[in-house]
């Protein structure tokens, strides 16, 4: 998958991030997919499909008599993949490496395309949008899920909160990734030649032990080595390892 800068460079560490992040995204992913109408017998390509959750998630979704293909570029990530598809015994997914943008040898007559925080990653997300509706079926689905990383992350904005989001926010911009892709979806599908999305808006919100600190500090904590790279900021500032019990520390203490 081309994309302008995929900011988690650990691969190792990427896959256990995005395993973490499932734990977030997927109640969420789910009712999205039996929304938009994903079901039984469909056949379905999952774009970027990293350590696999989305594409295992659709693959729950379409049961035995359907079918999910994953794309990915990495090839690491591809076969790490692969192994968790067989350790949960799943037999209707698959992956294969591949560019989500251009999708070359990826077979057509398909009934949905799904993705989740792919297109923020990509350098033309209208071109790999019209590219994918030419593989669906007519009347298939486009069910994709982008993310607004600018939002507060908190109520009330403490420093630190203020802080890490800022980073991680600067880190985005010069890695030219579009952290507000979510809120482009409308103009980025009909740019495309699709027809105008039909949008909904979630986010998972909590406090207390329910809250979602540890989530941004093991987002943020994945995008260190390209902060640092980009001189946005250091390890020793931001203290990875106790990040997620300083964020919850320093809100605790205004409430």
């Amino acid at each position: 998958m081309e994309r302008s800068n995929y900011v988690f460079a650990d691969r190792e560490d990427e896959q256990h991030r995005l395993e973490r992040q499932a734990e977030l995204f997927d109640p969420l992913t789910e009712r999205v997919f039996r929304a938009a109408g994903l079901g039984p017998g469909m056949r379905v390509l999952d774009l970027g499909s990293g350590a696999g959750d989305v594409a295992m998630l659709a693959a729950r979704l379409v049961g035995s008599d359907g079918e999910v293909v994953g794309v990915e570029r990495d090839p690491d990530a591809v076969a790490a993949a692969k192994a968790r598809v067989e350790r949960a015994g799943l037999s209707n997914v698959r992956f294969v490496q591949g560019d989500v943008q251009t999708l070359d040898g990826i077979e057509g007559g398909l009934d949905a395309v799904v993705g989740r925080l792919v297109l923020m990653y990509l350098r033309d997300p209208v071109a790999a949008l019209a590219r994918a509706a030419q593989l669906l079926r007519p009347r298939g689905l486009v069910c994709v899920q982008e993310g607004d990383m600018a939002y507060d992350w908190a109520e009330p904005m403490t420093p630190l909160w203020k802080q890490v989001r800022g980073w991680f926010l600067e880190t985005l911009t010069r890695a030219r990734v579009a952290p507000r892709m979510g809120l482009s979806l409308y103009s980025s599908f009909v740019a495309s030649g699709l027809p105008a999305p039909e949008l909904q808006l979630e986010c998972a919100v909590g406090g207390g032990a329910k809250a979602a600190a540890w989530g941004w500090a093991n987002v943020v904590r994945g995008v260190l080595p390209l902060m640092e790279r980009l001189r946005v900021t250091t390890t020793a500032d931001l203290q990875p390892d106790t990040l997620a019990e300083r964020l919850l520390r320093e809100y605790s203490s205004v409430m």
